[in-house]
């Protein structure tokens, strides 16, 4: 059977939350054949995943042209999207019917506010008897030879080295630079190793070299085998690094942890009352998209309500004591 996975979502983190649904399509289909549409951007996280039979790349702005090609020349038997913008739904809809196969084209009907995306779509696809459950947690697949790169391009940081993730993509999600300074003081006054990854400096605080998306995977890994962490917004990158098995904090502000949190890490949730938050539509929250908040003039609320210290101990409660190496 010849499986299509269409996710144009757009971001990094997108990508990463349906990865559980590939490994489980491919659990059900062993001998099958399975295609993923995605973006160039997070497609190199399937590189090397046995799950995976190919990858087609879809152009910004001609994600529903994409689909069609896909469809078109792949005749697939079953399809799955997450994606439903510019009537990508209704295309694979109409095509799944004219000629007899299934699609399952809406990943996100109904979705209650406390339930994990990816977790959600493996339910869905369970419901619809293409998958079995349990539900999984997300994995990226890296290379012996990666894992040993990351190992050495880690060497220097001595075991339990937190590894800062600053930046995000988006104004919305950005943690106060103050914050992140304070952070950095905070957990070098306990003895812990403190790096950054990323462009966006905090001060006294080394920055690793810039890598690729699949180096930084096989770095988070390194650091997490140590004793590390990782601590970030709700980021792709910082995605990544729980799906590499690094130990992970993550930040969530805008977005509404038991929805859009980390299956495996430490989530951490600012002011979780707002009043303009909307767990199942955050696109249209007044924030969203350019960080205008209107309970804060000096930046979002939500993330302003998270203190250091709050951060400082979500670390040490992920640190896995044992392995750490102070010194």
């Amino acid at each position: 059977m010849r499986t299509l996975v269409v996710d144009l979502l757009g971001g990094l983190g997108d990508l990463v939350m349906v990865l559980p649904s590939l490994h489980a399509l491919r659990d059900a289909d062993p001998d099958g054949e399975l295609v993923v549409l995605t973006h160039a951007p997070g497609a190199v996280l399937l590189e090397r995943d046995p799950a995976v039979s190919a990858v087609r790349l879809a152009q910004p702005h001609a994600e529903r042209a994409a689909v069609e090609a896909a469809l078109a020349e792949l005749a697939p038997d079953l399809v799955v999207t997450t994606t439903r913008f510019d009537g990508i739904g209704d295309v694979v809809d109409d095509d799944a019917a004219a000629r007899g196969t299934r699609a399952v084209s809406n990943l996100w009907r109904s979705p209650p506010p406390d339930e994990l995306v990816g977790e959600r779509y493996q339910r869905i696809l369970a419901t619809e008897g293409v998958i079995s459950l349990p539900v999984r947690p997300p994995r990226v697949v890296l290379g012996d030879d990666e894992r040993a790169a990351g190992r050495a391009a880690t060497a220097s940081l001595p075991g339990g080295t937190v590894l800062l993730v600053p930046g995000a993509g988006m104004a919305v999600k950005r943690w106060p630079v103050s914050r992140w300074s304070a952070l950095a003081r905070a957990l070098a006054a306990e003895g812990r190793g403190v790096a950054v990854v990323g462009d966006e400096p905090i001060d006294g605080v080394m920055t690793l070299p810039p890598t690729d998306l699949r180096g930084l995977a096989a770095r988070f890994a390194a650091l997490g085998e140590r004793g590390g962490v990782v601590v970030g917004g709700d980021t792709g990158p910082v995605r990544v690094a729980a799906a590499v098995g690094a130990p992970t904090a993550a930040l969530f502000g805008p977005t509404l942890a038991v929805r859009y949190g980390l299956e495996d890490g430490r989530n951490l949730q600012g002011y979780p009352a707002c009043p303009h938050r909307r767990p199942t539509a955050i696109t249209e929250q007044v924030c969203w998209w350019d960080a205008g908040c209107p309970l804060s003039a000096t930046g979002p609320a939500c993330l302003e309500d998270l203190p250091v210290a709050d951060v400082a101990a979500a670390v040490r409660a992920a640190t896995p004591t044992a392995r750490v190496e102070i010194g």
